[in-house]
């Protein structure tokens, strides 16, 4: 497996949580009754539950509140829930390429000028690019 897979608003008694861990546990080591000791993935959480890593060994807990779950200090789900959906945010801006419509040739009508100016920048980089092998072969191209 190449990939680490992140779970959001699952509950740790959901059933399609529990299958999917234990599938992928299975594939890992090739017997879901023994926990990895390489984490193949994280749970995006609300509140602090430390007895989870004894369930649930090669998943990272990511708690969104890291005080005691029955603790004095501990945030409200809703102030919990606030932090998930801002983190995710945060993750999801990181993760997206806003400029790669420059690119697209569909969105070529709805450029003003200093747009197309770059786009056709960027292609003609692109092109001297493409035209020499080193940088065919480099991984990022």
């Amino acid at each position: 497996m190449t990939k680490h897979l992140c779970f959001v608003g699952f509950s740790l008694q959901d059933p399609n949580f529990s299958e999917v861990a234990e599938t992928v546990r299975a594939t890992l080591t090739g017997d879901s009754s023994t926990a990895s000791r390489n984490l193949f993935g994280s749970l995006l959480s609300l509140h602090n539950r430390p007895f989870l890593a004894e369930l649930w060994p090669d998943v990272q807990q990511v708690p969104m509140d890291m005080a005691d779950a029955s603790g004095p200090d501990r945030l409200s789900s809703a102030q919990c829930a606030r932090r998930l959906d801002i983190f995710l945010d945060k993750v999801s801006l990181d993760a997206s390429t806003p400029t790669r419509h420059l690119l697209d040739p569909n969105f070529s009508g709805v450029f003003d000028k200093q747009q197309r100016e770059l786009r056709e920048a960027l292609l003609l980089f692109e092109a001297e690019l493409a035209s020499r092998p080193d940088a065919r072969a480099a991984a990022g191209f």
